[in-house]
């Protein structure tokens, strides 16, 4: 009987051990090129696979009137290329940023990001460091489903003049996949966002 009872016990560890890992999908980084006009901003972007985070860290060297962020993302399946979609839109930053501080949604998730540094919170936006450190956003394991996929994503920010002419201050593009993995450090999924009711 004692031997049974610890023949079990190695089965049960394994099955312990096991359930701390769960699959997941997490972005894996294959190139990242930043580039920002030193005269008007410089930044970083730095992602920490292992814990996983994101830090974002930008100087602004003089007031910025106005900014439009372009962004071009195109995801594409691994096994199969023929299914992809593609985003290819421009946004203004102080627009955002009205939504923002006008808009219940726009709050809840300005705020959320404010938790994890200092954000530009209006315009013009003024001299400065902004940072966001250890940045992730909520995760779910149900994404472990989806097909793997690859990604490429150009980020650019320009300025704009009180003649609406554009100067491109920032222009980053990133490459990667998203692989299915094991993961002991799952993130809260997005339901861990909401507002705590006592």
């Amino acid at each position: 009987m004692l031997l049974n009872t610890l023949a079990v016990v190695p089965v049960l560890l394994a099955l312990c051990q096991g359930s701390l890992a769960e699959k997941m999908m997490r972005p894996k980084f294959k190139e990242v090129k930043i580039w920002s006009d030193e005269k008007f901003v410089s930044h970083k972007v730095v992602y920490d696979s292992s814990d996983p985070h994101l830090n974002f860290s930008m100087e602004v060297h003089q007031e910025l009137q106005d900014v439009d962020i372009h962004l071009e993302v195109r995801i594409t399946n691994k096994v199969d290329s023929h299914y992809t979609t593609n985003l290819n839109t421009t946004l203004n930053v102080c627009r955002i940023l009205g939504f923002a501080n006008q808009s219940p949604v726009g709050r809840f998730v300005h705020g959320f990001i404010r938790e994890f540094g200092n954000i530009i919170d209006n315009c013009p936006i003024a001299k400065g460091s902004y940072f966001i450190n250890k940045f992730w956003w909520p995760e779910d394991p149900t994404t472990a489903m989806l097909p793997e996929l690859e990604f490429d994503i150009i980020w650019q920010a320009h300025l704009l003049d009180a003649a609406k002419k554009r100067t491109l201050i920032m222009n980053d593009h990133f490459t990667g996949e998203f692989n299915v993995q094991d993961v002991n450090n799952l993130k809260p999924g997005i339901f861990a966002m909401l507002p705590k009711i006592a």
